[in-house]
């Protein structure tokens, strides 16, 4: 290459090559050929250059500089975040999602954020993979400090570029991982450790062997060891070293952990739905370890989710396409199963490749079915555990890593995948798992149309806000339960609940049917959506006496967005029944009313006329066009009740009564018996005076 020869650009005291199109390395990268030797080839290749023709034009460059090679490479064929820009970005190596990148726009600079760049970074360095520009060991290593670095090379060479190999300091190899401590002593443990940290440590620091030893008498491998030390370790480096301290922080942080999730399972429900996962998955030592351990020991605190710890988001695929491998990661504690196609191993080399140190993973960090022996605890941890899922994900500053066709498996487009009801777009679960930061997973490179519509279309359609910020609404929610696919009906009721915006939850009690799960969500739905939920039931099912709809109405009705709708908030009356296997009892705070009044329904196409009186007996008449409906009549007396929305209640009074949970707010305890929707042509200022009231409703 004759990057010395090219004209430069001189930016701010940045000095970059201007991108030359005749440059053999650059575009060799950046330009795949378009001849054909079949028809079916030439065809698609025509139908990829009419899609293209008519996307915004981009010219994104990406400039290197690393192990004697120089140029650029293009990211203008990138299949997601298309744009117009015409920009220059300095590629960051090793990849670090969480870094600012430097943008170059002519004689500006500026910066943008990482979500944005760094999937447009993976497409140029998959692309000089493949091409082979740049070697391996500089694409996909890093450097850390005094740490011992290791080649990751798993077999067999996947056609993912980023699980081809991962040269990394302080990510051991498995063969160190799984050496059995019983194989070693104080002094070898010590001299493994720092080797591979970098450290000097001697054994005769305050401390430093009773530490030593106690590992080694409570951990399996020295992957245990090392995963379970590594974040401590070097908080005691100097020349007065002292480990003296090291075993109490670490049994406080342990029994924190343990008191933590003893305690947000209060009261029988879970009280914060951001309670950190049990367990994480550690990249560099290749161990499963408990989550206390991802935390900063001088700073986090052991009931938060760690900001270094990323989910990864897959679906399931098959069981007939899986296999259950017992393995040391996860201490063979359970089977995990992963697809046929890939290894853990591979997995493993494409998220350190991506800038990953812990991960959340649900195969071997969520405890999976197994040993006989095992269910009970099995299912005491999913209690808390399963509900919590939706929380790991919600961390808008970390990355999400995405397979689309299942765990480490090549990104397949094809409309038969996609089809599938094992794909991502299509199950339930993976609704809260969609993030606006995300980082697609077993990308090859290989690119077509259909790769592009489904990033830039498909994606898009099936998760609103990817891309934006979290915005879910009713609607998408209805929408999702309808065309969703997902194991059980009870994991459709707790895969909602992030969504809807519950900031406590019901445990995941497999013994209960999904109709009382439905029931218990509500409990814990905001105030408002329930609100919304009402509005749209008491139409949908006039004839019910239910306030709110069951998990089968909700599934079956078509929920339309009210324009007017101003609602206000549903609330739960007895605040202490959140974790009572029941449904709640909810009430509205001084709405409008009037009544008791007395209805006589006159039908005309297309709406009905309402006559009533009001006060009862020697009031004035009033007439409302109306749309109506429920199961009201003559004769009765009724409240008519207005809690802000466009549509009113038609309400039986049963007694009056004190709202459980409050000191001494009284309400009318009330059946709701049908519904009104005033016309547009009914003048509302000639109807009575409204009153406030508190309202509780049964039924």
């Amino acid at each position: 290459m004759e990057g010395k020869d090219r004209k430069v650009k001189v930016t701010n005291n940045s000095i970059l090559p201007e991108p030359n199109p005749s440059d053999g390395a650059a575009s060799s990268v950046a330009t795949t050929s378009t001849s054909s030797s079949t028809i079916a080839e030439a065809v698609s290749s025509l139908f990829q250059r009419t899609y293209d023709f008519f996307q915004p034009r981009s010219n994104i460059h990406f400039y290197y500089d690393v192990g004697g090679q120089e140029g650029w490479v293009s990211a203008a064929d990138a299949p997601w975040d298309l744009n117009d820009l015409s920009v220059t970005i300095p590629m960051q190596l090793p990849l670090d999602p969480r870094r600012e990148y430097m943008l170059f726009h002519g004689s500006r600079r500026g910066t943008t954020l990482p979500e944005i760049t760094v999937r447009l970074q993976m497409w140029c360095m998959i692309k000089l993979a493949r091409s082979g520009t740049v070697s391996e060991t500089h694409l996909f290593g890093s450097s850390g400090g005094n740490c011992r670095a290791f080649a990751l090379i798993p077999e067999p060479r996947s056609p993912i570029p980023f699980q081809w190999a991962h040269f990394g300091a302080g990510a051991i190899s498995s063969e160190l991982a799984d050496t059995p401590c019983d194989t070693l002593d104080v002094r070898k443990l010590l001299c493994s450790l720092n080797n591979v940290l970098g450290t000097r440590y001697f054994l005769n620091a305050p401390g430093l062997q009773p530490c030593l030893e106690h590992f080694l008498s409570t951990t399996r491998d020295f992957g245990e060891v090392y995963g379970q030390l590594r974040a401590f370790w070097k908080g005691w480096q100097g020349s007065h070293a002292d480990f003296t301290r090291l075993l109490p922080r670490i049994a406080l942080r342990e029994e924190q952990g343990v008191a933590m999730r003893r305690d947000v399972l209060q009261g029988g429900y879970i009280q914060d739905s951001k309670a950190a996962p049990r367990r994480v998955w550690d990249l560099y030592s290749n161990r499963v370890v408990l989550q206390h351990y991802a935390v900063n020991p001088y700073t986090g605190g052991s009931g938060e989710i760690s900001s270094n710890t990323w989910p990864v988001s897959h679906s399931w695929v098959v069981e007939a396409a899986r296999v259950d491998v017992q393995t040391p990661i996860n201490g063979y504690q359970w089977p995990v199963p992963i697809p046929r196609g890939t290894t853990l191993d591979h997995v493993r080399v494409e998220l350190l490749n991506c800038g990953a140190e812990y991960v959340w993973l649900d195969v071997l960090c969520l405890r999976q079915r197994g040993r006989p022996e095992d269910e009970e605890q099995r299912k005491e941890e999913w209690k808390l555990d399963v509900p919590t899922i939706g929380g790991i994900y919600s961390m808008t500053n970390v990355p999400c890593i995405t397979y689309f066709n299942g765990l480490g498996l090549p990104f397949d487009p094809s409309q038969a995948t996609r089809s599938s009801d094992r794909h991502w777009l299509n199950r339930i679960w993976t609704l809260q798992e969609a993030a606006p930061f995300w980082l697609p997973g077993g990308i090859t490179g290989a690119t077509c149309p259909e790769t592009r519509r489904f990033f830039r279309e498909h994606l898009l359609e099936a998760m609103p806000y990817v891309g934006n910020t979290r915005s879910w609404d009713v609607e998408v929610v209805q929408r999702a339960v309808l065309e969703r696919h997902c194991s059980t009906e009870l994991d459709r009721v707790h895969g909602l609940a992030y969504i809807l915006g519950c900031k406590t939850l019901p445990i995941y009690d497999e013994g209960i049917s999904p109709e009382l799960a439905w029931a218990m969500l509500l409990k814990h739905m905001p105030a408002r959506t329930r609100d919304f939920l009402a509005a749209r039931h008491i139409e949908h099912r006039p004839n019910t006496s239910s306030l709110l709809p069951s998990l089968k109405y909700f599934s079956e009705c078509n929920i339309t967005f009210l324009d007017e709708f101003q609602g206000v908030d549903l609330r739960l009356c007895n605040p202490w029944t959140l974790g009572a296997s029941e449904p709640g009892m909810y009430y509205h705070e001084m709405i409008r009313s009037f009544g008791p009044i007395h209805i006589v329904r006159r039908p005309r196409f297309p709406l009905d006329t309402l006559v009533f009186r009001y006060p009862v007996n020697d009031g004035p008449h009033y007439s409302i066009m109306c749309g109506t409906g429920g199961t009201f009549s003559a004769g009765s007396a009724y409240m008519i009740l207005r809690p802000g929305w466009g549509t009113w209640i038609v309400a039986e009074v049963v007694r009056e009564r004190r709202i459980a949970g409050t000191a001494d707010m009284m309400a009318l305890e009330v059946l709701k018996r049908g519904y009104l929707r005033p016309s547009l042509l009914t003048d509302l200022r000639e109807l009575p005076d409204h009153e406030l009231v508190n309202v509780v409703y049964v039924g």
